[in-house]
């Protein structure tokens, strides 16, 4: 019988995109590419985006992974998700003529029940896409086309590893900006190839940005703090 924490214990291979959303499990000092042993199964930090994500699976595999499992952030796609919000998939989806992957059920049952207590918790889909989602215009229109409550940049990738490999997959997504935020231009240029999710690239668009990029940086790290905070929280609800 499956318990709650099974789903980021056990032989789980979790993926996580970002050093601070491995911090947020307790793993400290980990840094984009490293792969090590967590409780009783692997946890690997990818990178940012689907490419990085999908090797790290892959390696999670070669590990002996029994079942795959992500974990971090995401944008919302719908004005019921705020920032600390935290949605757990019933499937994953990456284009409009696929059905995309279901995650597993169980676990996802287990999850909801128990984070509900002390989280804002979702089920719903959520769409993986290659390319940041910058503006609420886009957010929008993806939203209302495909009925998705979040985006992120990875899950998919990992779900089809999971499902190449006959494998259960589920997902734990904190929101880290809400449908309205609008990010400028500079900032989702830099986040391109930006594995730690901050890079010189970065720290320039920001700088050299002016007033609106200021703002919304500073936004953008204010929501993240709060996706981090529940992450934390889920963590340690589902130890």
């Amino acid at each position: 019988m499956s318990t709650p924490g099974d789903a980021i214990e056990g032989r789980t291979g979790l993926v996580v995109a970002l050093p601070a959303e491995a911090h947020s499990l307790g793993a400290r000092g980990m840094h984009v590419g490293d792969c090590e042993r967590w409780r009783q199964g692997w946890m690997a930090v990818s990178g940012i985006g689907p490419h990085n994500a999908m090797r790290a699976a892959e390696r999670l595999l070669a590990c002996g992974a029994s079942r795959l499992a992500n974990w971090g952030v995401a944008g919302a796609l719908s004005p019921d998700l705020a920032p600390g919000d935290v949605l757990i998939p019933d499937r994953i989806r990456y284009t409009h003529e696929d059905p995309g992957f279901a995650t597993d059920p169980d676990l996802n049952t287990h999850l909801v029940e128990l984070l509900s207590a002390s989280l804002h918790v979702h089920r719903g889909d959520l769409w993986s896409t290659p390319q940041p989602i910058a503006t609420m215009a886009d957010k929008q229109a993806l939203g209302a086309r495909s009925h998705a409550l979040a985006v992120d940049m990875e899950a998919a990738p990992i779900a089809a590893v999971a499902a190449r490999a006959k494998l259960p997959f589920v997902a734990v997504k904190a929101i880290c900006d809400p449908v309205t935020r609008e990010l400028p231009a500079g900032i989702v240029g830099a986040l391109d190839g930006a594995d730690q999710g901050w890079s010189l690239r970065m720290v320039s668009a920001i700088a050299f940005g002016g007033p609106a990029t200021w703002r919304a940086a500073r936004a953008l790290s204010r929501d993240f703090r709060h996706a981090r905070r529940s992450l934390a929280t889920a963590a340690s609800l589902a130890a």
